[in-house]
């Protein structure tokens, strides 16, 4: 340290509480827990074994959002399982902010997104709602490269809470978290919580052989069931350990190849909210695979195949994974994404799923000011053993934004969905659509 700069100065972050019924201490524990570790980190970093001379650089961009939709569907339910004459259809008025983190430094690059939004629906009033997210990551090379050079390690934490639940992750960003509930399960409208932490490293041991290990703790809550009266859904609270290791291999610069296997424990317990059609249960799945990456300037591929065992089900499958990302640097975006492995239902029944998924996003901007977005997903879902309930989604987004001015943008955008579960006897279809335009006030 310098003598002149004097001691560094100590940073405070905000905490943020985020609310859900219930469940807040398991929640606060994990956020506080990802929190200290990139405090530390940071920290870490500021004052390593080695000194750093480059300077960090953190940017704080605040962002305010002001949106209005109409959607088709704001139960996410089949009309037949509705009470006779309740209005499925409405506009929704939504107001939301949040604040992005960003921090980087040789030892340190670290990025951390939350924010909130309040909605208010014009006719079915009870409806009214808050949701937050919150997602961050904290890549730490530069700081355990010092203790073994060439080393890795990747920490990143993902939470949210909506009634509004997800099934798909969308958008042209590479993924630096795997969320498991994201395979294209669409469940009925319920107030749900869901929070994924991993950590993934790299240790060099010779010459371009290295140990790759990971670790990931998920869990799916359920509040309340708001279609619950009508529908009878059901709903399952969902932990999954998963833990990963094998040796990989640096071909070239570009190339890396690994062999890889990963574990599963799953744990299930049925709702208190609401009735079920399954017991609670606990499984886990075993994969064994081989994976290939390369990175270039322009875009990144990973292709990933192997076999999967489920047990206690003793179903095995063949399951691979495709990942094609570009540069975010480029005029024209595009992530596609192609996998087949195991998954939880959480939704209606559960147990593990064999689960397809394939996404394609791609953003192309036509000028300075204006851009256009799609996305489409689809997922098949097959419940084992006996494949006897489906679960098949197909959405997909197009959009049209336009720079009003350095802070601000309009969006217009329309998401159609068709979620169908498929069982002996009683098929269910749900269909959306939904048009929105929102204004955007960023200030980076």
């Amino acid at each position: 340290m310098d003598a002149a700069t004097g001691p560094p100065r100590e940073t405070r972050f905000p905490v943020i509480e985020l609310c859900c019924p219930s469940k807040s201490k398991q929640k606060h524990s994990v956020l506080k827990w990802f929190a200290a570790v990139i405090l530390v980190a940071l920290g870490a970093g500021a004052e390593t074994l080695t000194p750093v001379p480059a300077q960090a650089d953190t940017k704080v961009i605040p962002t305010a959002v002001l949106s209005e939709r109409y959607d088709t569907n704001v139960f996410y339910a089949p009309p037949e399982l509705l009470p006779p004459g309740q209005r499925r259809s409405d506009f929704v008025s939504t107001l939301a902010g949040g604040v992005q983190l960003l921090h980087k430094s040789r030892a340190v690059e670290a990025s951390l997104t939350a924010g909130g939004d309040a909605n208010a629906y014009a006719y079915n009033t009870g409806l009214n709602y808050l949701s937050t997210t919150a997602d961050a990551y904290a890549r730490l090379d530069g700081w355990v490269g010092q203790f073994a050079e060439g080393a890795k390690l990747l920490i990143a934490e993902g939470f949210r809470y909506t009634p509004e639940q997800p099934s798909f992750f969308t958008g042209t960003k590479a993924q630096t978290l795997d969320d498991p509930f994201l395979r294209g399960i669409q469940g009925f409208r319920a107030n749900t919580f869901s929070n994924t932490t991993s950590a993934n490293g790299e240790l060099p041991i010779f010459r371009g052989l290295a140990l790759q290990g990971s670790y990931s703790f998920s869990l799916y809550r359920v509040g309340s069931i708001v279609a619950l009266t009508s529908t009878g859904a059901a709903f399952f609270d969902t932990n999954i350990h998963t833990w990963s290791v094998g040796p990989g291999f640096k071909l070239s610069p570009v190339d890396h190849v690994a062999l890889l296997y990963q574990q599963s424990l799953v744990s299930q317990k049925l709702t208190s909210s609401g009735p079920g059609i399954a017991q609670d249960l606990t499984y886990n799945a075993q994969e064994v695979s081989a994976k290939y990456t390369r990175i270039m300037p322009d875009w990144t591929a990973i292709v990933q195949a192997g076999a999967t065992l489920i047990e206690p089900a003793s179903q095995a499958f063949p399951s691979a994974t495709l990942t094609v990302t570009t540069n975010p640097e480029r005029s024209t975006l595009l992530r596609l994404d192609l996998s087949r492995k195991a998954a939880p239902s959480y939704f209606f029944a559960a147990g593990s799923t064999i689960s397809n998924v394939a996404t394609a996003g791609v953003s192309h901007r036509l000028s300075k000011r204006f851009s256009l977005r799609g996305n489409f997903s689809y997922g098949y879902n097959e419940i084992v053993p006996g494949k006897t309930i489906k679960f098949e989604n197909l959405s997909a987004l197009a959009g049209l934004n336009y720079h009003l001015t350095r802070t601000m943008s309009l969006d217009l955008s329309y998401n159609y969905n068709n979620f169908t579960i498929k069982q002996p006897g009683t098929p269910f279809e749900v269909q959306r659509d939904v048009v929105m335009l929102s204004l955007t006030a960023q200030w980076k």
